[in-house]
């Protein structure tokens, strides 16, 4: 299994073959009209393909004279399998396909960085506005923040807006972001940040772990150590 998970994930990391599999999503297609949709060769669309064609991702073949190109999505059967750990697939259906490619594009493109400080400053945001909502959205279920008054899980995390804003202003600088697997990131940043009522700004670093879903980001551990 360990083989095959690293030809599809292989395949999967090129940006062109990602963009491939989501036109072969809507239908089968012959090789000539996915070429057309990207600029550059033939020669280099076939390569390609070549590699999905490996990974078992696509088929292809031959009717007539022309080469049509077929999604295969039980081919992820094994990649979904190990993604259950995370709880984010139940299995190699076409929703789950597309979920992942998205994941994919975002996990290992040069917008990590920029989604995850979003995501993360939607909760800051959400404590500054005190939209108990939009914090509950942002965390999964299962989620725990260790803090230095203990460990919260997400109705503790959420339970604090009940009165309430808690933050009045914070900011986010020095963030770092790591990918540790498909649709799995780590954040670090500092936290710059006064509380509702306090005068005193309050500084700490953050290490926040992320999961990609297909609706968005989702924080499942978050700790915070106080800036010294």
């Amino acid at each position: 299994m360990a083989d095959t998970l690293d030809i599809v994930f292989a395949a999967l990391a090129d940006p062109t073959r990602r963009r491939i599999l989501a036109l072969l999503l809507e239908d089968d297609m012959a090789v000539t009209d996915v070429a057309s949709a990207f600029d550059i060769s033939l020669a280099a669309i076939s390569k390609h393909l070549g590699a999905l064609d490996k990974a078992g991702l696509i088929t292809r073949e031959k009717r007539g004279r022309v080469v049509w190109c077929k999604l295969e999505p039980d081919a992820l059967r094994d990649a979904s399998v190990w993604m259950q750990a995370f709880g984010q697939f139940d299995g190699p259906d076409l929703d789950a396909l597309e979920g992942l490619l998205d994941a994919f594009a975002t996990n290992m493109g040069d917008g990590l960085l920029a989604a995850l400080v979003a995501a993360e400053t939607d909760v800051w945001r959400a404590l500054q506005t005190g939209d108990a909502a939009a914090d509950e959205a942002a965390l999964h279920p299962s989620f725990l923040g260790v803090y230095t008054d203990g460990p919260a899980d997400r109705a503790a995390h959420t339970g604090q807006l009940a009165n309430g804003p808690t933050i009045a202003e914070f900011a986010i600088d020095r963030a770092q972001a790591m990918p540790l697997a498909p649709a799995l990131a780590l954040l670090t940043y500092r936290a710059r940040f006064t509380r509702m009522g306090g005068d005193a700004a309050e500084e700490m670093w953050v290490s926040s772990l992320w999961r990609a879903e297909a609706d968005g980001w989702v924080n499942l551990f978050s700790q915070d150590t106080p800036a010294r």
